[in-house]
Formats: C-alpha cells, sequence, structure tokens
C-alpha cells in the first residue's frame, strides 16, 4: 500500500472535519433536546467539539490545524444549511465563535492528537528481547 500524498491526507482532513463538525450539531437535539449545541445546560457542546477534534485530524495528524478549521466550518454550514429561518443568526455566530473561540475543545482534542502522534514518531522501538 503506497503512501497517501499531502493533497490526499489534507482532503481527508477536510472531509473529516466537516462530517464531524455537522454531526455536532446534527445530533444535538438528539443528545441534549435542543437545536443548538451550545444552548445545552449539559457538556454535550465541548465533549462533542473535542471528540469531532480528535476524530478530523486523525487522517493526518500533523495537519490538526486543519482539522479545527474544518471541525469549525461543518457546524456553521450544517446549521446555515439546515436551519434557513436562522441564517441571518448563523452569520452573525460565526463572526462571534471567532472572536469568543468556542472551537477551542476542537482544537484542544486535533492538538493531541499531533501530540501523541509526534511523540510516537520520536520514541524509538523497543529492542528486541534475546
Amino acid at each position: 500500500m503506497s503512501a497517501l500524498t499531502r493533497g490526499q491526507q489534507i482532503g481527508r482532513v477536510l472531509a473529516a472535519g466537516l462530517v464531524c463538525g455537522a454531526l455536532v450539531w446534527a445530533a444535538s437535539p438528539l443528545v441534549t433536546g435542543v437545536r443548538e449545541p451550545f444552548d445545552s445546560d449539559s457538556l454535550y457542546y465541548p465533549a462533542a467539539m473535542f471528540l469531532a477534534g480528535v476524530l478530523a485530524s486523525l487522517p493526518a495528524p500533523r495537519f490538526w490545524w486543519l482539522a479545527v478549521v474544518a471541525v469549525f466550518l461543518g457546524e456553521h454550514l450544517y446549521g446555515f444549511i439546515a436551519y434557513p429561518d436562522q441564517r441571518a443568526w448563523l452569520l452573525f455566530g460565526l463572526i462571534i465563535n471567532l472572536i469568543i473561540p468556542t472551537w477551542w475543545a476542537a482544537a484542544l482534542g486535533a492538538l493531541l492528537v499531533f501530540a501523541v502522534y509526534r511523540l510516537r514518531r520520536r520514541t524509538p522501538p523497543p529492542a528486541p528481547d534475546r
């Protein structure tokens, strides 16, 4: 099996991030009972964003930062498409989320995957037993 090209890795991270971000919003009514995940009184939103960051960065951990951007865009794109009655608020929310970083949980999850990836690459394999 050949290694993935840089473009393929980027494409997979983007796709995973967009899907994971959309799923954070899509699952919110089922899990929390509220349409917008950040309106829940539970820890659903930060936990779901953390998991989305982890899952989105797994295809190519070195592009962890792209996973965060894709999760952020995926959740807002889903909200924009799924709730046409709220489009103005969603655009406002997009701007507010750039100022008040609700995406930190996704960044933390993606950065954790990257850190583990880097650590595993630097650690030499164990010596064989004789």
